[in-house]
């Protein structure tokens, strides 16, 4: 007779660490801040802030600097910011900011020079969310991660390796 495969071979650390690992890959909070469930997903269509847990707790907005909209995080800490909306694609997420300086320019574009806020019918950046330490890190589909200057204004840009002066920007989602 035959052994019966036991009902589950993890350890008791490591499904605490899956359950860890989900919950930061949704990265969502409550309008309180307080975690939600990790069974509960994004709800595209739904404005978020999205904030930067490792700078502050400073929402991200943006700024117009040579006649575009960029992404950087707010000057103050523990600032909303402006509002997000995810629309899932693909295997990510693309991001519309809520309000922008022209119309129709709404949309995070992964550029060399930073993120950009474009139109989503020409240049509408997929974002994978990949689990970070206290959220999540956003990850374009050339495997650069959204980072951030640590000093002055905070602009937001992709980034292979970082370098003095910047750092991998975690997030955290709280619903607007």
């Amino acid at each position: 007779m035959q052994n019966s495969p036991s009902r589950s071979t993890r350890s008791p650390r490591t499904a605490w660490v899956a359950a860890l690992a989900a919950a930061a890959l949704l990265g969502l909070t409550s309008p309180t801040g307080h975690a939600t469930s990790p069974e509960e997903a994004i709800e595209t269509g739904q404005s978020y802030y999205l904030i930067a847990t490792n700078h502050g707790n400073r929402g991200v907005t943006f700024e117009v600097d040579t006649n575009n909209d960029w992404a950087l995080l707010t000057n103050s800490e523990n600032g909303n910011g402006t509002a997000v909306v995810l629309d899932a694609k693909d295997a990510g997420y693309t991001i519309r900011s809520t309000s922008s300086d022209w119309p129709g320019y709404d949309t995070w574009c992964s550029v060399d020079k930073g993120i950009k806020l474009g139109r989503a019918d020409g240049c509408a950046t997929t974002w994978k969310m990949v689990p970070g330490d206290d959220g999540f890190k956003l990850e374009d589909r050339s495997r650069r991660t959204v980072a951030h200057k640590t000093s002055g204004k905070a602009w937001l840009g992709p980034a292979t390796e970082i370098y003095s002066g910047h750092a991998y920007t975690t997030f955290k989602l709280v619903k607007a």
